[in-house]
């Protein structure tokens, strides 16, 4: 005689079977990112909507913050076909990786409803080769002039009017020199900070190398930008010694300062209706703003499987789609129907105003080595700036030979 199993017995195997059938379906994707602060949070609950939604895809963040070990990581990666599917990736570090990185036309996009040509142009350079991009900008850290409207207030000044000018900024320095503490300047920075020189020196109209990466470009835009500080130091409107300018600014002490998109969360909470923030001012004859971008990009030897591909594109779309959360952690958007929008206006105020400096955003140029390049220079802002061994023309003939020889060196190595 047949043994008749309970409903109960069936019913339960069939949820099994469809449990192990529905697991055994889940594709995961890696997404490596460098978001080690506190954007990598909004980065997360992205991530964990992601999840929610599409139970066939499942996304694992991993965060190694340090570019160093992010290349370490990435190039073991790729060279044993276990890198992650999907990198978010500074655009900086991407050079010497892009021939690995999946190639796509605009069409290609395109099937996926992704619109490469909303992305700023000047942001898309160097990704782009034979009409094939290696990477979407995702959104650009670009550097800001943040102020504190009551000390604004207290100098005389008109907080809802930033300098926007050379002239109006010094003008506005020398105001608020009167309302700063002894020992301490109006425009608060560390001197050798490479960045904010990389800013100055683009506004002088320089860059660091020639178009074809062979020779030195920054020399004469460098004592430019060298000599322009260093008036400002001898005004007492900037420091002649390396500082921390964050707890300065945050506590009140000090008025201005031009740095990165990063900052303007906490110093929101922080200083609330204190707090202004606008565009950077042209101090020199270009009008040129630093910023950089993390890329989404998917190394073509991780998605070769069709199932892989479609589901690291379905998670590609997402962040597309959903890029208004991401800019709240912070950035500023690399598409312009965004930057434009009543919607960014209306949600995000502080990034629409900034992001209004996007069309004429500068990123680094797009060469293997150039961190090395810039580490190069900056190792004789000190001697100009802090210690004054040498002046602005000694110390860039100097930096020039020194990153004439990474060129050499690599140029050797390059067929």
């Amino acid at each position: 005689m047949k043994k008749i199993l309970p409903i109960t017995v069936i019913l339960v195997t069939l949820l099994l079977l469809l449990s192990t059938a529905s697991s055994q379906a889940k594709i995961q994707i890696t997404f490596m990112t460098p978001l080690s602060g506190a954007d990598g949070a909004y980065m997360d609950q992205i991530i964990q909507n992601f999840n929610k939604e599409n139970p066939d895809v499942n996304v694992v963040h991993m965060v190694v913050g340090s570019s160093v070990e992010y290349k370490q990581k990435l190039s073991t990666g790729l060279a044993t076909k276990s890198a992650p599917q999907v990198l978010l990736i500074r655009k900086f570090d991407l050079p010497m990786y892009l021939n690995q990185m999946k190639g796509f036309t605009a069409g290609d996009f395109a099937k996926y409803g992704i619109n490469i040509r909303d992305v700023y142009p000047n942001l898309l350079e160097g990704l782009v080769e034979d009409n094939k991009y290696y990477g979407i900008p995702l959104d650009v850290w670009i550097f800001y002039m943040a102020y504190n409207k009551a000390n604004f207030k207290k100098a005389g000044l008109d907080p809802e009017r930033p300098p926007k000018t050379r002239d109006e900024f010094i003008k506005a320095l020398e105001a608020l020199k009167k309302v700063t503490p002894k020992g301490l300047t109006p425009y608060y920075e560390n001197p050798t900070w490479a960045w904010i020189f990389v800013h100055f020196l683009w506004q002088f109209g320089g860059d660091l190398l020639t178009p074809d990466f062979k020779k030195p470009a920054f020399k004469d835009a460098a004592i430019q930008t060298l000599k322009f500080l260093m008036d400002l130091q001898e005004r007492g409107l900037f420091p002649k010694a390396a500082v921390d300018p964050g707890p300065p600014f945050q506590s009140g002490q000090t008025s201005v300062l031009i740095t990165g998109i990063w900052t303007i969360n906490p110093w929101l909470q922080a200083l609330g209706n204190n707090f202004g923030y606008a565009p950077c001012p042209q101090v020199g004859t270009k009008k040129a703003v630093f910023g950089g971008s993390h890329i989404i990009a998917l190394p073509e030897v991780m998605v070769s499987d069709p199932k892989v591909y479609n589901a690291a594109m379905k998670w590609v779309k997402y962040l597309w789609d959903h890029a208004l959360d991401w800019y709240a952690a912070g950035q500023t958007p690399s598409r312009r129907s965004i930057a434009t929008s009543n919607e960014l206006k209306t949600k995000l105020p502080h990034i629409y105003a900034v992001a209004q400096q996007l069309p004429y955003v500068k990123t680094f140029q797009f060469f293997p080595y150039i961190s090395e390049v810039l580490d190069e220079i900056a190792v004789y802002l000190e001697d100009v700036l802090i210690t004054r061994k040498l002046t602005p023309e000694q110390a860039m003939e100097r930096a020039e030979k020194s990153v004439q020889r990474i060129l050499d060196d690599y140029w050797s190595t390059v067929r």
